[in-house]
């Protein structure tokens, strides 16, 4: 007796009801192409020949051309599956023969990929550039094993997108590839809450449209109301758009579903800073650095803080840590020598400065960082020209324009004009 219920990878094929779904969403599969699904996955890992498959769906009087008919038929399957015909995780060619349905390998395979997944997320999480590029290679290696499973697309659309805000690579390189990773997920899993999220990141961080990024952002949500990130980020986006106290709600719903990540621990710190109270800030941003004192991200959002409240001095200890700790990554620097300068440390803010301008003859800087350092060292024309820059290249981290760091540059009709071109409220 076969049973009427089979999975297979995230696949159950229910071949009573004459359905396939992959986890709650259910798979559009035409008539003929689901019968060989069904033939095939029954055969137990049998060799099924070319002339018993088309038997079997049209008949021994059918006078339809059989190789043309089976081959559309098994390639609207691999399609639907997501299944390479040179490297199968589900159905092998016999080449000549038949077909074979590799229920060992599609054990194996997708639980091998969903491991190196997790490895991948785990490290996505550190939050440090070299963590980054270590994600990336383990969301690849588990696309390689398994084709059709979305996770590790949205895993290297996700790192994509922080390698924009982090300013790591130029944003026209990355963004476009967050955006086809991304687009992949969806077209497998078009139910993926956080695939609509990373859309909305693009909207807000590349093309600066905030009614398409909260479209998204809602959607999200609407999918699954705990999806950690899609608060996370859209209380960023309302944090850009000075709707304060909904981004500290989001904020704090983000921080409620990961409790022991820093991550979205020191983000509630951030969102209040951006609401300018500091009080509740420093606070939250304290607090996230008892679960990571070394994380580069939480001691970047308390170095801000801290500057904020013009201690420079213990914003500069900060933000030397999160500097330690990344490696000596550009965002990190830059935000070091701002807090030097002001706290009458030219000399070492001279320096990062040329230590990132000689960097920037080898790889990319973001002109962001660049203009923060010239900033603080009161150098306002080239500043500005690197402002400019930024806009150009389309730097996420523009949306930082209202945070207090750039109040100095707040009376000058130029900074006016950048918040215009890319649509911050001025208030």
């Amino acid at each position: 007796m076969t049973p009427d219920r089979i999975h297979f990878g995230d696949f159950e094929l229910d071949a009573a009801n004459f359905t396939l779904r992959r986890g709650m969403t259910r798979i559009k599969l035409e008539r003929i192409p689901m019968e060989a699904l069904i033939l095939l996955a029954h055969s137990k890992g049998r060799l099924v020949q070319r002339a018993e498959l088309f038997e079997a769906i049209w008949g021994k009087d059918h006078f339809l051309e059989s190789d043309t008919a089976i081959n559309t038929a098994i390639r609207k399957l691999r399609q639907v599956l997501g299944d390479d015909s040179k490297h199968p995780a589900y159905i092998e060619t016999v080449a000549g023969k038949g077909y074979r349905f590799l229920p060992g390998s599609a054990g194996h395979r997708p639980e091998e990929a969903r491991t190196l997944y997790d490895r991948g997320l785990h490290f996505w999480n550190r939050k440090t550039p070299e963590s980054y590029m270590e994600s990336i290679r383990l969301y690849q290696e588990s696309i390689d094993l398994d084709p059709s499973y979305p996770l590790p697309y949205l895993g290297l659309a996700k790192t994509w997108i922080l390698f924009g805000i982090h300013g790591l690579q130029p944003p026209r390189e990355v963004y476009p590839r967050a955006r086809a990773a991304v687009a992949r997920a969806l077209s497998l899993d078009s139910r993926l809450a956080e695939g609509y999220a990373a859309m909305g990141d693009i909207e807000k961080g590349f093309e600066w449209n905030w009614e398409r990024a909260e479209t998204h952002y809602l959607r999200a949500l609407e999918l699954n109301p705990r999806c950690g990130i899609a608060h996370q980020w859209y209380a960023n986006l309302l944090s850009i758009a000075e709707r304060h106290e909904e981004a500290v709600d989001h904020a704090i719903q983000a921080r409620s579903l990961d409790p022991l990540s820093v991550g979205p621990a020191g983000f509630v710190g951030f969102t209040h800073f951006r609401a300018r109270s500091y009080r509740e800030a420093i606070q939250e941003s304290q607090g996230a650095l008892t679960l990571e004192p070394n994380s580069p991200i939480a001691n970047w959002f308390l170095g801000q803080v801290l500057a904020a409240m013009q201690r420079f001095a213990e914003a500069a200890n900060a933000f030397s840590t999160a500097v330690k700790h990344s490696r000596d990554a550009s965002m990190y620097l830059a935000a070091l020598a701002y807090a030097c300068a002001a706290s009458g440390d030219t000399q070492r803010a001279s320096e990062i400065q040329l230590s990132l301008q000689r960097r920037a003859l080898e790889r990319y800087v973001s002109p962001l960082d660049l203009a923060i350092v010239a900033m603080a060292l009161g150098q306002l024309d080239a500043a500005f020209a690197y402002l400019e820059t930024a806009v150009e290249q389309r730097v996420m981290r523009l949306t930082e324009l209202s945070m207090p760091m750039f109040d100095v540059l707040r009376s000058h009709s130029r900074y006016q004009a950048l918040l215009a071109r890319i649509r911050l409220p001025n208030k």
